[in-house]
């Protein structure tokens, strides 16, 4: 039982620290996770992403369609096959993974919470 309860406190600091890192960055951390996986510039298929951020497909393209909704990213399709879909940083992406490299993610907090867990 009592590992329970340690579980318990572990989504819960880290659903405190991705709240945190919403409030500061006007992004979830999905979505954040799709920046950094295109903050070298290169376009990326679909199928790179969804490996990259590694949550279920449709989870995928829902945050994949936010980020996009917010102009960070655009979709095309691939000249070879229609079914592909290609994402390129769109401008506003670009400043928006400037803007979050400026800011340092402060990690010791949550990861003295979690060792403390599991000592």
């Amino acid at each position: 039982m009592e590992d329970i309860c340690k579980l318990k406190y572990i989504y819960r600091s880290l659903y405190n620290f991705e709240k945190e890192f919403a409030e500061t960055n006007g992004i979830t951390i999905n979505e954040g996770m799709i920046l950094c996986c295109m903050k070298d510039g290169n376009p990326r298929l679909a199928s790179e992403l969804y490996d990259f951020v590694g949550l279920s497909g449709s989870r995928v393209s829902r945050v994949i369609n936010s980020v996009e909704k917010k102009g960070f990213i655009v979709r095309e399709m691939g000249i070879a096959d229609k079914r592909q879909m290609i994402f390129s940083l769109t401008e506003p992406g670009r400043q928006k993974i400037k803007e979050m490299q400026k800011k340092k993610m402060n990690l010791s907090g949550l990861k003295r919470q979690l060792m403390n867990m599991v000592e």
